[in-house]
């Protein structure tokens, strides 16, 4: 149901903006369902429901702390629920401790997180099945002052509606607005969790004892947290990177061939203009950067240690930013003859093509170099943990 809601509002409400080769490249007729319970496997989604139908999701992703999906039924926008999914995802953000969230908005939804007190950080250029999008990163800041008041814990029944429906309304009003509170749905992993205070106040509370011990500590557990994300999140890149140069190494001889299989060349063009960006988490590292933090730290050599491996997010964004112009390059040449979405091949005339060896060839040495590049930041990530864990031992 999440699936065809998200299909039905994105080919409706975001034709207004995009054109209808880039909404089925968003949103294809015929999805891949497995991929999808894995997405929400690994986020925390809520669903906001009305008369026992499901009217909205949304959802957290990159370890919880960024809105990753956010969509209304298209027969019902403009009833608040949008903003009540918000709201509850903000809650449950503010709650983990989450000063500042992200999102990319679709030039569609824009206006509605501005409205929210979103701010605008970077127009953003992406590919997705083949067609180029544009939508926005934006950002919040959730974090609380020290004399506000931290909301009450969410309640599992009814959510009070806003303000603007309080008034009384005729019994045909009612049932229009009378949302159900958002439900948690364990097939989705959508059990709320009460974090607590901010790592902000923890923080804050340390260095007003003035305890330097604890609040090394306290640095370095948050580190070691940001370095196992850090370490998963650098091997679920690598693995794919390497599964996409082998396959192009694979695939090159065969353009030699009298007749080359097309379509499974179709398939490796296809899945080598698709990679994940890494989105490194350091938070930590920039609160000792900002805090004057680092020069405080004890062992000389773990501070050298953090802003080596710290330094290496340059290398990897370069890499990142080369690959990206190889990605666009690849999909002006093969697009008139491969269908990206299906991947196969529709003219077979480009396998003959000199420029299409060289540009496989390109693809090829930068998969390298970026599969070197992750290499040596797994291995900085994993040192700088055990030498972090090693002085966390210490007494």
């Amino acid at each position: 149901k999440l699936v065809t809601l998200f299909h039905d509002t994105v080919h409706e409400i975001n034709s207004r903006d995009y054109s209808p080769e880039q909404l089925d490249a968003w949103a294809p007729p015929h999805p891949d369902i497995r991929k999808w319970r894995e997405r929400f496997k690994e986020s925390k989604t809520f669903v906001a429901v009305s008369d026992g139908k499901i009217v909205g999701f949304g959802n957290l992703e990159n370890d919880r702390q960024d809105i990753g999906m956010l969509y209304v039924h298209k027969d019902h926008q403009g009833q608040g629920a949008a903003t009540l999914l918000l709201n509850r995802l903000e809650d449950f953000l503010r709650k983990k401790g989450v000063a500042t969230t992200h999102v990319e908005a679709s030039i569609t939804a824009r206006s509605f997180f501005e409205q929210k007190g979103y701010s605008w950080v970077s127009d953003n250029r992406k590919l997705l099945n083949g067609k180029e999008f544009l939508n926005f990163k934006l950002e919040k800041r959730l974090a609380f002052d020290e004399g506000a008041k931290v909301p009450e814990p969410i309640k599992n029944d009814k959510m009070e509606k806003p303000e603007k429906h309080k008034k009384e309304k005729s019994p045909k009003e009612k049932k229009k607005f009378s949302w159900r509170d958002l439900f948690v749905n364990k097939a989705f992993d959508l059990l709320i969790v009460i974090a607590g205070v901010t790592i902000a106040f923890q923080l804050n509370n340390l260095k007003n004892e003035g305890d330097a011990k604890k609040l090394e500590r306290f640095y370095l557990e948050n580190m070691t947290a940001d370095l196992d994300k850090d370490i998963d999140n650098i091997q679920t890149i690598s693995r794919a990177l390497e599964a996409n140069r082998l396959s192009v190494h694979v695939v090159l001889p065969m353009l030699d061939r009298p007749e080359p299989p097309a379509d499974t060349l179709a398939m490796v063009i296809t899945d080598i203009m698709a990679f994940e960006t890494f989105r490194g988490h350091s938070d930590t590292y920039t609160s000792l950067l900002t805090g004057n933090g680092l020069s405080g730290l004890s062992d000389p050599a773990l501070r050298n240690q953090i802003s080596d491996y710290y330094k290496r997010y340059d290398a990897i964004h370069r890499f990142e930013q080369v690959y990206t112009e190889v990605v666009y390059q690849l999909l002006n040449h093969f697009n008139p003859y491969v269908d990206l979405a299906r991947k196969k091949m529709v003219d077979g005339s480009v396998l003959k093509m000199v420029q299409s060896r060289n540009m496989l060839l390109v693809a090829e040495a930068q998969l390298n170099n970026g599969t070197e590049d992750y290499v040596e930041m797994l291995s900085k990530a994993r040192a700088l943990r055990d030498a972090v864990s090693a002085r966390l031992a210490k007494p």
